[in-house]
């Protein structure tokens, strides 16, 4: 008996520290997830813009890949890895010394060919008239000078047999007389001071020897004219005659040659003279354009201004096309090209604000507009999408060619409106209808509304609630709740 009135007693002592602790523990949770959790916000009024993003990467609006046109060795290379250079500027060039020679040298032939064909097209002009007459009374004359200068060489030549006049005789004579005098005077002065110290430094020294010179060159003057011709000066005087026969030739092929030039003036060309000439220009024109195009393809000037990029080529190196020389970029401005789906496609247009998020500058936002839509789409892995063309503004952040970014286009904005957060609006899946839960008596209450623009983060709400209104968000059931609290669950 007594151990069946402690076993009851200690049912009883379980039992009572059961309901304690369901009391203490359990109750509490119990009744706390039976009405539901939720968190509330209040709705407001703002501003909020429509926006599509896409990514990509920052490209130069242009860049260009040069080729040089033609094989052949490298002569010089201009420029260097990052230099800025403006359109026009040579940047490299083959060796172009041949192609140049070339060049001018079929310049002056179609300038020849040129003059040549308006000389044969020109009327004859009186002035050029008078002046052809006057060449061949010119050629002439100088026939007339020649055949004086022939007739006065051989007179020279005989000349050198006939010896000196009796005049000329007796002038040499008296000549050579007067500087023997003077040398005698001379001598004797000298004579004098010869045995002073310095004596050739005194004046008389300096008369002797001029008057000795005196005498020698006039007794060389005397035996000269007394001595007689020898081979060399016959020699001489025969070269003067041959060189006036020459002259004289020259003089009557001139004659020749300027009567000929008159008759054709008087006469004018002939027709085939001039349709040879006129042929001759046209074959110097097409020779020019041959030499200029040949010269421009051996050098590689830059079609726009920007920055070089690469460069494929060294001096000496022979250029080949299989690769480019010279690579420029325009990073005057920048561009990014990103791929919008069909869906999206549709609300963006040209000419929209860009706002460009870039991954190597997370703390700047650089704004930019869209400037171009492909008018074709492209498949990218199952996905129709179209390429969609951003031009950034100008900015002074350090944008480089090749970073990454995040375009993110706005398609429309409206201001002072009715704002809801994006996770607070729950949209049916089978009615497409969109819905909040609305605080009504302290208890939500599902409210269907009308949905306007529509961002990442928020709606516009047309109708359905008002700035004012207090929305909630259920997060958890309340059998959630108690799971997680007796068995650590989620």
């Amino acid at each position: 008996m007594k151990r069946f009135i402690l076993v009851l007693l200690v049912i009883a002592a379980v039992a009572a520290g059961g309901w304690l602790a369901y009391d203490r523990y359990v109750a509490p949770i119990q009744a706390q997830s039976d009405a539901p959790t939720y968190e509330t916000i209040t709705v407001t009024r703002g501003a909020i813009a429509s926006t599509v993003s896409a990514t990509g990467s920052i490209e130069p609006k242009e860049q260009i890949s040069l080729l040089f046109r033609s094989v052949g060795a490298v002569n010089d290379v201009f420029v260097e890895v990052g230099q800025t250079v403006q359109a026009g500027q040579l940047l490299a060039q083959l060796d172009t010394t041949d192609l140049t020679l070339a060049l001018a040298n079929a310049k002056v032939a179609y300038e020849i060919a040129t003059a040549q064909l308006a000389k044969l097209e020109a009327p004859p002009d009186p002035m050029d008239v008078a002046a052809a007459q006057a060449a061949v009374e010119v050629a002439q004359a100088g026939v007339a000078g020649a055949d004086a200068a022939l007739a006065s060489a051989r007179a020279s030549y005989n000349n050198l047999f006939s010896g000196p006049t009796d005049a000329q005789q007796v002038i040499n004579e008296a000549q050579l007389r007067q500087a023997e005098i003077a040398l005698s005077q001379a001598q004797q002065a000298y004579n004098k001071i010869k045995d002073q110290p310095d004596a050739g430094m005194y004046p008389q020294a300096q008369q002797l020897e001029q008057a000795t010179v005196n005498y020698e060159v006039a007794k060389a003057q005397v035996a000269k004219t007394v001595e007689p011709v020898n081979a060399a000066q016959q020699a001489q005087g025969l070269n003067q005659i041959a060189q006036a026969q020459s002259a004289l030739r020259q003089a009557q092929a001139q004659v020749v040659n300027a009567r000929n030039n008159l008759d054709k003036l008087l006469e004018g060309p002939k027709e085939e003279d001039l349709i040879i000439a006129r042929a001759q220009v046209k074959q110097a024109q097409l020779n020019i354009l041959q030499a200029e195009n040949a010269l421009a393809n051996a050098r590689l000037v830059a079609p726009i201004s920007g920055v070089v990029s690469q460069i494929n080529i060294k001096a000496g190196e022979i250029a080949s096309n299989a690769r480019p020389a010279v690579v420029l970029t325009d990073l005057s401005q920048f561009q990014m090209k990103v791929l919008v789906d069909e869906i999206d496609v549709r609300q963006v247009a040209v000419g929209q604000p860009v706002r460009l998020s870039v991954d190597a500058l997370p703390d700047v936002t650089i704004t930019g507009k869209v400037i171009e839509i492909a008018p074709s789409a492209s498949n990218v892995n199952g996905v129709v999408a179209y390429e969609v063309t951003v031009a950034p503004d100008a900015t002074d952040q350090p944008l480089r060619v090749g970073m990454s970014a995040t375009a993110i286009i706005t398609t429309a904005d409206v201001d002072d409106v009715v704002l809801v957060p994006n996770r607070f609006i729950t949209v049916d899946r089978n009615t497409g209808d969109a819905y909040v839960f609305k605080m009504v008596g302290g208890a939500p209450v599902r409210q269907q509304v009308e949905l306007g623009l529509r961002n990442d983060r928020e709606s516009q709400i047309l109708a359905g609630v008002q700035d004012g209104d207090i929305l909630a968000f259920v997060t958890q059931s309340s059998e959630e709740q108690l799971r997680g609290a007796l068995f650590g669950g989620n």
